[in-house]
Formats: C-alpha cells, structure tokens, sequence
C-alpha cells in the first residue's frame, strides 16, 4: 500500500514557511512584554485590583504613590515614558462616566498601550440581548488578546464576579466602580491628592458630606484613610435619610480613632483638614423615591462664604460631577481642591496599571 504524506493548509496553498521565515525574521514573534524581577513584584503585581480592603498597609500605598510622582514628573515636564507598548487595555463601562473614563484610557495611551473603550455597555453592545457579564469578559478577553480589562457596573459584586472569569486568561480586572458599594481607584487618587494639597495622609480630620448611602467614593476613602492613619477622625454629615449604612459605620468606627454622624456640616466645618463633597445619586434612588430625591438633593449645599469658616490650609474635595452642591464662586478659591483631584486620577491610574502589568521599576 502507498502511504501518501499529509500536507499542510499552507503548502497545499503555495504559501509554504515563506511568509512565516519572513515574518520571523521580521522579528513579530518576539515577545515585548517587559521582565519582572521578583524585586519588583509587588502586591498589586499580576493581580485584580477591586477593593481597598486588598491593600493591607499603608507602604503598599506609599510605593504606588512614589511610582504616581514619577507618572506625574513625567506628565508635567511633557516627558515620553511608553513601557506598555506591545500590552493591550480593555474598558468596558456599565455606566455613564466622563473623569474616570478619560483617565483610565489617556492613562494607558500615555503609557504606550493600545486601548480598546466600549462605553455604554448597557445599551449599545450584546447585553442588549442578555448577554451575561460572565460571557462579557470571556469575550473581552478573546477578541482582543488584552492584558488588562477595567470595568465599571451597577451591581456591588460585579467586579469580584469579572475576575474570577478574566482569572482564566491570566487578565486582571481593575474595579472602576461597583455599585453603591466600592470605588477604590477614587479612594486612592483621593488621598493622592490629599497628600500633594494638605501635605501629609496622617493627623487629619476628614469630613465626608452629601449622599453617603449610596455614595461608594466615600466608603472606599474612609477604609483607605484607616489604613495609613488608624487615629484618623471621621466626620459624616448627611440628611438623616442619607445617612451611611449602619454596618458600614459599625465596621469603619473600628479601624478608626473617632466618627460623628450629624445632620448638618457647620459645626465641624472649622476642625476639618478635609471636606469631602459628594452629590445625591438620583440613579441609584429605588424607584418610587423621586419624592424623596426631591426633598433631599438641596438640603447640603456648600457656598462661597462657608470657606470663611474653612481652616486655612484646608481643602475642599469632590468626585465629581456636581449638580448644583458646590457653588461655582467657590471653583477659583485655592481651597477648592476638586479640579486638581481630577488630575490625581491620570497619575494615580497611570501608575496602578504600571505596578499590575510591569511592577515597581522603570522600564528603560
């Protein structure tokens, strides 16, 4: 019998190893992706970052701070650092969002990743036809052979769910915001700014007003503000309807040296090295609420003549977007910090991803 020998799609098609022999001499197999020594692995290295509950002391921290100055030295002398070039970011947005957004995607572009951005995933990709968040990632991470995926989504636990999928490719998931319940990269460019304007992360009373029920920057500053300062003192002024979770202030009142509740913001206003703003979340009232909303969104309004009241080098801080909580005669006061937080968040952002994909080193 003749045994015939079997060939290739690529013979059989002329195209034989002449593109392949081409192609790696070309050099396109060559894998770009930067070496980490085990020096440089630190906890955030290879791993999801979704809650501020992962950081277990404040030099973890303190080194993501010292890589954010590097982010910020370079971007304020118009330097060029592009160590992610070869690495792909996915972003896959639930909800609506313009600072977060924007920071993450210019954060990886100046970083020198390619950049994939499906904002409202709600209503423009297959979720519209009930697509699960599950099979969302599993598609995230097969179409783009990604290395990073940052998510943001309306449900608590959505991050949590999302790593233990993209887990299976070797992906990391940075939380962008879940929920009512975590926004840690918030919390941590919150207290990067914090350090820069006020000078120091310890020592400080912090008063955080507005919606702290639903308001998920606030329960991820606070837990971040225990970590490097267990004597930190806490302030939460709120309509009473809007008061923060029960087992969350029973949580955070034991990590902490102090925390006031109080329906009103005057009284402390003087004593605070921080005031932290927040906006009341009308997306996030039950439905049949709007009464409520309507009573509540105006009662806590900050004004230009309550910085009279202010310490001097005390600053005011807010996630962003106002309604209508801040006056805009307080926006070219030097204590209005919140256009300056803004910017926190590139180097901050730049610097997290740094730390996950190429660890604590500067790639030459």
């Amino acid at each position: 019998m003749q045994h015939h020998e079997r060939r290739t799609y690529q013979e059989e098609n002329g195209i034989n190893t002449g593109l392949l022999a081409q192609a790696m001499a070309a050099g396109l197999f060559a894998d770009r992706r930067v070496s980490v020594p085990p020096e440089a692995q630190t906890s955030f290295f290879g791993r999801s970052f979704i809650s501020v509950d992962q950081i277990q002391s404040s030099n973890e921290v303190n080194q993501l701070f010292e890589m954010a100055d590097v982010m910020a030295k370079v971007t304020e002398s118009n330097g060029v650092y592009r160590p992610l070039v070869g690495y792909g970011v996915t972003e896959l947005f639930y909800e609506a969002s313009t600072r977060t957004s924007l920071s993450f995607e210019a954060a990886a572009k100046r970083l020198g990743a390619k950049v994939h951005v499906r904002d409202g995933m709600g209503m423009f990709s297959s979720v519209t036809k009930g697509e699960s968040l599950q099979d969302t990632i599993h598609a995230a991470c097969q179409t783009t052979g990604n290395d990073l995926i940052v998510l943001r989504h309306k449900e608590d636990r959505s991050s949590e769910v999302a790593a233990k999928i993209a887990a299976r490719y070797g992906v990391p998931i940075i939380n962008a915001g879940s929920g009512s319940l975590e926004h840690p990269t918030q919390a941590l460019l919150d207290l990067y700014t914090i350090k820069r304007l006020v000078g120091r992360t310890e020592r400080l009373k912090v008063m955080m007003v507005g919606d702290l029920l639903y308001g998920r920057t606030i329960k991820s500053l606070a837990k971040l503000l225990a970590i490097m300062d267990p004597q930190v003192e806490l302030v939460f002024a709120s309509p009473q309807e809007l008061a923060a979770p029960a087992d969350f202030v029973e949580d955070i009142s034991s990590r902490v040296g102090s925390v006031e509740e109080t329906d009103e913001f005057l009284s402390a206003l003087p004593e605070a090295d921080v005031v932290y703003w927040t906006r009341v979340q009308k997306e996030r009232f039950p439905l049949g609420q709007e009464e409520l909303y309507d009573r509540v969104k105006d009662q806590f309004i900050f004004r230009r003549e309550h910085i009279e009241l202010m310490k001097e080098h005390s600053i005011l801080m807010h996630p962003l977007p106002r309604v209508n909580e801040i006056d805009y005669a307080v926006d070219k006061d030097p204590h209005g910090a919140y256009f300056r937080q803004m910017r926190s968040g590139l180097y901050i952002r730049m610097a997290l991803m740094h730390e996950i994909l190429l660890g604590h080193q500067i790639v030459a």
